[in-house]
Parts: C-alpha cells; structure tokens; sequence
C-alpha cells in the first residue's frame, strides 16, 4: 500500500527540481505544444517564472520526492510576469530560433487569458504539474488539496486556466467550475476558465 503524499512549501534549492518536474509534467499539453516548437523551451520558461516571480512572491508547493509541483500566487500580488529583460530574451530566443509565428501565439493567448482573468481577489494556480511516469497515482489530488486548504483558510476564492481536457473533471471533483472557454486562435487548442468559491 502506497503511503499518501507529502507536500511541502519549496525554497530557492528546489529551483532546478521544480524546473524538471514541471517542463516533464507539461511535455504533451496541447496549449503548450500550440505555443511552443519544441520542448526544450519548456525548462527556460519554467526557470525564469520560478526564479523571478514565485520564489519572490508566490506560493510554490512541492511533492517530497519531487515528483509533482503547483505554483499559486496569492490575492495580493498582482499577476506580472518576470523582469522585462528576461521575457524580451525569451521573445528573442523564439524569434531567432522559430520565427514570428510562435511569439504571435503566445501574445494571442495572454491576450484572451488577460480577458478572461477575474478582477475579483482570488488565489490563482497558474500551473500545476505531475512528472507523466506518476500521474494517476493521487499526487497531483494531494498538491491540488494542500493549495485550496489555504484557500479555505482564507475565506477566499481560487481561479485557474486548464488547457487539457482530461484535467477539467479533475478539478471539478474539488469543487472548481468552468465559467467560460475559448479557443485561443484559428486551429489553436481550447482553454477552460475555472473557478471556485471557498468552503
């Protein structure tokens, strides 16, 4: 019998951990498929959102092993991407590397996720993950549980973008609904707005 999972608050010595852990766990998702060429952009993202945003002021918990990761940002701060040298490099490096076309895609979808963002205060769970070798194993329940304790706490509400339909059912079992979808362009793949109220 498998023991339940532990989950931790991460520190600064997790940063290459939670880079491979999520960069794994998003390998097949279709809207980062959509966004980016090849995958071996995904730990530079992952890198520079950990380091320059959740590490100063986010809330990033951790599976004991590391096999699984969610990166929350509370109420209080404002959703601002990192330092705007570190995200003109990386619109650069899909420039130089890809051409226009990836660089359009990614300014469509911030764009529509932008519209779709609540005003409301709210904890925001921009990205949840669990290494594909342990999915289905409850890991990525226990991560999700740990982040909406806080939020009960709290008496606050959570709000997500799910971008992979098989994870929508997931998070309607622990109490999010979808207030709205939308594809983010011609042919691009659908993204589910998600929100739940605390309990």
């Amino acid at each position: 019998m498998e023991t339940a999972p532990i989950i931790r608050d991460a520190v600064a010595g997790d940063l290459e951990e939670l880079v491979d852990t999520l960069s794994d766990s998003f390998t097949y998702d279709p809207m980062f498929n959509w966004l980016f060429p090849t995958t071996q952009l995904y730990p530079y993202f992952f890198r520079m959102l950990i380091r320059d945003v959740y590490l100063a002021r986010g809330i990033i918990h951790i599976e004991e092993q590391g096999r699984a990761a969610a990166l929350w940002l509370p109420p209080e701060q404002r959703l601002r991407l990192a330092p705007r040298l570190r995200i003109l490099r990386f619109g650069l490096k899909l420039l130089y590397q890809h051409g226009v076309r990836p660089v359009w895609r990614v300014l469509r979808q911030g764009y529509i996720f932008a519209e779709h963002h609540p005003q409301e205060p709210h904890y925001y769970l921009q990205f949840i993950g669990c290494c594909r070798s342990e999915q289905g194993r409850g890991i990525g329940s226990a991560l999700l549980k740990q982040g909406l304790r806080i939020c009960d706490e709290r008496g606050m509400p959570a709000y997500l973008e799910c971008s992979n339909p098989r994870n929508v059912p997931l998070y309607e079992r622990h109490g999010f609904m979808v207030t709205g979808q939308q594809a983010v362009g011609k042919n691009g793949p659908m993204a589910w707005f998600m929100w739940r109220d605390p309990r």
